[in-house]
């Protein structure tokens, strides 16, 4: 059993070194000078929206040609969100088939419109990770969306 010095000794050097790290990595330097908390990591998903709430959402288009070859896919988008609610700039982390759904997925993107939410008085930017999925038809089952897209979720 630990002593209770020890254990506040250990809680200190944990919080020492969580808010060494927040700092360190905690905005992202991005397009056009904006500081962008950056939430776009898996840990921090749900954070977004203690920042902003999606307000507009538009779905994306299908490319004909992976239309009529019965493609689907889907594209990991970091999207910045700016002081005025709107994407400022995009970052496709991972796509499925690669390059396929990327174009589609950013201009459908640049559409969207979020709120600032009361907690988020000063409208601070942040980055954001967004999955879009490009179906034709129910929840694929082919082997290679599978693996690279619903590990995306």
């Amino acid at each position: 059993m630990l002593s209770g010095n020890t254990l506040k000794r250990m809680s200190i050097i944990i919080l020492s070194a969580l808010f060494a790290i927040s700092c360190s990595s905690g905005f992202a330097n991005k397009k056009g000078g904006t500081q962008f908390l950056d939430l776009s990591g898996a840990e921090h998903s749900e954070l977004v929206s203690n920042y902003w709430l999606l307000s507009k959402s538009y779905p994306p288009q299908y490319p004909v040609s992976a239309a009529r070859k019965g493609v689907s896919g889907c594209v990991k988008v970091v999207v910045g969100i700016g002081s005025d609610g709107r994407a400022k700039m995009f970052d496709v982390r991972s796509s499925f088939p690669e390059g396929v759904f990327d174009d589609y997925a950013i201009s459908a993107l640049r559409q969207w419109r979020w709120e600032a939410t009361a907690e988020n008085v000063n409208r601070t930017p942040v980055l954001a990770a967004i999955n879009l999925d490009f179906t034709t038809r129910g929840k694929p089952d082919d082997p290679a969306y599978l693996g690279n897209c619903e590990s995306q979720q």
